[in-house]
């Protein structure tokens, strides 16, 4: 695995939790969540960066978190577009695979993203190629579960692999690592100008 030298974290700061993150995004700019499941995260981010413009990506086909209840894969995105549809045109719905979704982005078109999607490997490291390819020079990248095992489904992340090779080969620094109880940590990645 890429381990991350002293250049790429000299900046970084570690915060209390990942809503501590949400006050460094700018406000009123566009941005882009990638891995909505029931649109919790969406709200906060909605609430607090204000953006012009929030684009959700999910493939809109899972299941509730355990015990919620507020939909089932075949309501998922039923669910999600009767949530967002008092936002209008500030909150655009794209159902998909996300690499795919935001392959149909043109380059620096987001301030910041937001990448909560698959946590294998290939598919973080398929996220982060397009993100870079659709993130403004001086955008923000966002990166969920920055964690190598979930201890609770006894399953492999590749979101730490992925995201420290994408820090070293695309000369992006980390800005922010913010702690969560169960370490399901953030990280916020700004590229080196």
């Amino acid at each position: 695995m890429a381990e991350l030298s002293n250049e790429y974290i000299r900046n970084c700061k570690v915060l209390a939790n990942r809503y501590c993150l949400l006050e460094h995004i700018p406000k009123n700019g566009v941005g882009a969540e990638i891995g909505v499941l029931g649109g919790d995260w969406s709200k906060h981010l909605l609430s607090i960066t204000q953006p012009a413009e929030l684009v959700l990506i999910d493939t809109y086909y899972s299941n509730d978190y355990p015990g919620a209840n507020r939909f089932r894969k075949k309501t998922h995105e039923h669910y999600i577009r009767t949530e967002f549809q008092s936002f209008g045109e500030q909150v655009k719905i794209l159902k998909g695979v996300s690499w795919d979704c935001m392959a149909g982005f043109k380059e620096n078109y987001f301030d910041w993203i937001y990448i909560d999607a698959g946590h294998d490997y290939q598919s973080v490291k398929k996220d982060l190629f397009q993100s870079k390819r659709a993130i403004k020079e001086k955008g923000l990248i966002m990166m969920n579960d920055y964690i190598m095992y979930d201890h609770f489904t006894k399953e492999k992340y590749g979101v730490v692999q992925a995201t420290n090779e994408f820090i070293i080969e695309n000369n992006y620094e980390m800005l922010f690592f913010a702690l969560h109880p169960d370490m399901f940590c953030d990280v916020m990645l700004k590229k080196i100008i």
